[in-house]
């Protein structure tokens, strides 16, 4: 039997929306009911590239995965598109949106995503634990602009990113760092840059 989409998309969500091509392959292979193909990787990577527009072999299908570093770059990291924290997820905010005036919406859709779980005990730990919520990368606190309404409000972010730990790693508070979400969002849109690239990045542009 061949290694299905379905297989790679499942796998994706299994190692948390992202991972590199070698990844891929060893869930696929655990995943995909035998006999596998020869040579699973180059099947996965074939799959992938007939369901991704910004590669030659796209069949003009559902646009599924996308390139984390790019196409050109080959550095063999893949993504599945529909993450609502990726600016090109179909589901995402789109740069151009303001060309629309109107679409139909509001059809009821079952969707199934599997995700690599958080621990929201470890991350209200890490919550608890903050004197005063204020974000690493720009200093911003939700309590002074919103005052009571903000209160402690902060997202915690994963400084090592989910997909990229074993499934016996334990991630402790020292791994966690408090973001504000556009924050959050800016430092996963740059391929994950360090929180304090970020901040570094934010004091520049204060000068």
């Amino acid at each position: 039997m061949g290694i299905s989409v379905g297989h790679i998309i499942e796998a994706l969500s299994l190692l948390g929306g992202e991972a590199h091509l070698k990844d891929i392959e060893q869930m696929v292979v655990k995943i995909a009911p035998l006999p596998h193909p020869k040579e699973p990787q180059a099947s996965i990577r074939a799959r992938i590239q007939e369901r991704c527009a910004e590669t030659a072999s796209y069949l003009q299908r559902e646009n599924l995965f996308e390139s984390v570093y790019g196409v050109q770059e080959k550095k063999g990291f893949w993504r599945l598109r529909a993450d609502p924290l990726n600016p090109s997820s179909p589901d995402g905010f789109q740069d151009g949106a303001e060309a629309f005036v109107e679409a139909e919406e509001g059809r009821v859709n079952l969707k199934i995503h599997l995700r690599r779980e958080r621990s929201k005990k470890l991350i209200d730990a890490f919550k608890a634990k903050l004197t005063e919520p204020r974000c690493e990368a720009c200093g911003m606190s939700f309590a002074e602009v919103y005052g009571d309404l903000g209160g402690d409000y902060i997202e915690a972010h994963h400084k090592i990113p989910i997909a990229q730990l074993d499934r016996s790693s334990t991630t402790t508070l020292d791994d966690l760092a408090a973001v504000r979400a556009n924050c959050h969002r800016m430092i996963h849109k740059n391929n994950l840059m360090l929180v304090k690239e970020l901040a570094e990045f934010l004091m520049l542009r204060k000068k």
